[in-house]
């Protein structure tokens, strides 16, 4: 489970929980979320490049584990014909703790200008990952179905709470995904798909902007 604690200008917002988890067939998942009564939101493509220091050369050297270690993404978007470019940054608070984190995001104009300055500074791309997205929603939870290109399928479900639910709301999601929707514990991913994904890809790829 991820928790994420969003803050905005000092204030503490609701906690974000939540699960991610392996599908072997996103459409037929799909289909099983509609005949649950799940509301169809919309679809996106999106395509991220992860950048790490230029002295990095292996995955144990830009995993996230040490205060202070991060993420640092760049996302082109496109929904409804509207393209967003974002560049994101995770920074991990306590040692160890893969379950929460500060996270920080801003908009950008131009992709590729965005990715030069990252490149001719102290940054290198590492791993790039494209995916399309479907967005639903049921019983008060976002679920995220993704098709990963050349890997297959993976689900995202958020829920947000209170300070003090979060037990609550972990135990509400996977309700949904092992009583309702058919998925097993096996099936659950202990990080997240991006770290798995990383794994097999981090710099093994040839990245162009």
């Amino acid at each position: 489970f991820q928790l994420k604690h969003k803050l905005l200008f000092g204030m503490e917002k609701n906690i974000e929980v939540e699960l991610r988890a392996l599908v072997k067939d996103a459409e037929l998942f799909q289909s099983q979320l509609k005949e649950k009564g799940a509301e169809y939101k919309n679809s996106s493509y999106l395509c991220d490049i992860y950048f790490c220091e230029k002295n990095a050369t292996s995955v144990s050297d830009v995993e996230m584990d040490e205060i202070g270690s991060y993420s640092l993404r760049l996302r082109v978007a496109r929904k409804n014909d509207v393209e967003t470019i974002t560049l994101n940054t995770k920074t991990i608070t306590n040692t160890g703790d893969h379950n929460a984190w500060e996270e920080h995001e801003i908009i950008v104009d131009n992709f590729k200008e965005a990715a030069l300055i990252l490149s001719m500074t102290e940054f290198k791309p590492f791993f790039k990952l494209e995916k399309h997205r479907h967005t639903y929603v049921i019983n008060e939870m976002e679920v995220l179905v993704e098709d990963i290109t050349d890997f297959g399928g993976a689900i995202e479900v958020e829920i947000m709470c209170v300070p003090g639910d979060e037990e609550v709301s972990k135990n509400k999601i996977k309700t949904l995904l092992l009583n309702e929707l058919g998925l097993i514990e096996s099936d659950i991913v202990p990080k997240s798909v991006t770290n798995i994904i990383m794994k097999q890809r981090a710099f093994n790829q040839e990245i162009t902007f």
